[in-house]
């Protein structure tokens, strides 16, 4: 039995049509054209970006959670397009029958994630939900990791994520990684592209 945490967007939840949706709607606000889906993902997965400033030309800041403040954005359009990966609820279902400790360690903010979760009805497969809020640093530190290893049972614990924060957050705890390219065939090791063979990487622990 092993600890699995996941990374929730673009892991568990396609959401990035919803994010693209959202960043412009609040682009819009700030009289800026609109970016491109593949600029938005780039600028929110890449460790050390300044996202308000690249996203909103915001110099001045200072909250380091990337939705924190726009909340209610983001929950509208992941209200209307947002969808689970293909066979993520088998795959969860899987993992509980096996009694393996499940996890989430997302940078959206801790107050919106019921909200997204609920939507999706996954929830109860997980035994703690992290996100970032006062205290709790977002990724790529290692807080949420180290935080959900301290509280896990099991002495073997995998982060499964699809950036290079999630890379680099997984490096900075010290835990094995598999990294999330769905639909994509340009694989190396530990990526997977489906829910079976994300399910093929995790049985080689249990």
């Amino acid at each position: 039995m092993i600890n699995v945490f996941f990374d929730m967007d673009g892991t568990l939840i396609d959401s990035a049509n919803a994010i693209s949706a959202a960043v412009n709607e609040i682009r819009e606000k700030f009289e800026l054209a609109p970016l491109s889906r593949e600029v938005i993902l780039e600028v929110i997965n890449t460790p050390g970006v300044n996202w308000a400033k690249e996203l909103y030309n915001i110099d001045d800041f200072h909250d380091k959670g990337f939705k924190e403040g726009f909340e209610k954005y983001f929950i509208k359009h992941y209200e209307q397009s947002v969808v689970l990966f293909d066979k993520v609820i088998e795959l969860l279902e899987f993992l509980k029958e096996k009694k393996c400790y499940l996890a989430i360690a997302t940078n959206a903010p801790q107050s919106s994630l019921n909200q997204i979760l609920k939507k999706h009805n996954i929830t109860k497969y997980f035994d703690k939900i992290l996100g970032v809020s006062l205290g709790i640093e977002p990724k790529p530190h290692p807080m949420m990791l180290n935080l959900l290893k301290q509280e896990a049972p099991y002495d073997l614990s995998v982060f499964i994520g699809d950036s290079a924060k999630d890379r680099e957050c997984a490096k900075n705890a010290n835990i094995l990684y598999y990294h999330a390219k769905w639909y994509q065939k340009d694989l190396k090791e530990n990526e997977f592209s489906t829910a079976k063979q994300l399910k093929n990487l995790l049985e080689k622990h249990l």
